[in-house]
């Protein structure tokens, strides 16, 4: 049933609240090249161990075994958590899909309608669930803080998916 619960992932991240749809894909911290990140992707470049810390500088090698090793396992106990039945075989394809495209990809656009999405008088307890529970677990994985309005810096909706205004 990998259509309903990526559907459902899909859908159920349109409801996030707008204060959390801000981000970017998880950035390297500091100047390329440098950083405890950095350093990590350097020594780690053609090892097959998880990096302990997130960079775009990693290999796609790299950031595969770290998706996999890091952030699949806890995200699947958190996603198990809100619905373990529907969530029972989360995986990377959950939100890369069945061709392991990137999530904006994969997943769906958000799309704010007067400064609030669309889907989210629909669903108001998946709300409650993404902004408690998926967006501070991935801004922990990936080393940021949760998206704030007012810096306009953190981890939100938009590492994840593509965002559209109504």
């Amino acid at each position: 049933m990998r259509a309903s619960a990526s559907s459902f992932v899909g859908f159920s991240l349109l409801a996030v609240s707008l204060w959390a749809c801000g981000g970017s894909q998880p950035a390297a911290s500091g100047p390329e090249g440098s950083g405890p990140a950095a350093g990590a992707a350097q020594a780690a470049e053609g090892n097959t161990e998880a990096p302990e810390a997130w960079s775009d500088t990693l290999s796609d090698k790299q950031k595969a075994v770290f998706m996999k090793e890091k952030v699949v396992p806890r995200m699947s106990k958190v996603f198990q958590a809100y619905n373990a039945k529907e969530y029972e075989n989360f995986d990377c394809k959950t939100c890369h899909g069945p061709q392991m495209k990137e999530p904006h990809e994969f997943l769906p656009a958000l799309t704010m309608k007067g400064g609030k999405f669309t889907a989210a008088e629909k669903e108001p307890e998946v709300v409650k669930f993404m902004m408690e529970k998926v967006m501070p677990e991935m801004a922990s994985l990936f080393g940021k803080e949760v998206y704030d309005p007012a810096t306009k810096q953190g981890f939100g909706c938009a590492g994840c998916h593509d965002m559209k205004m109504e």
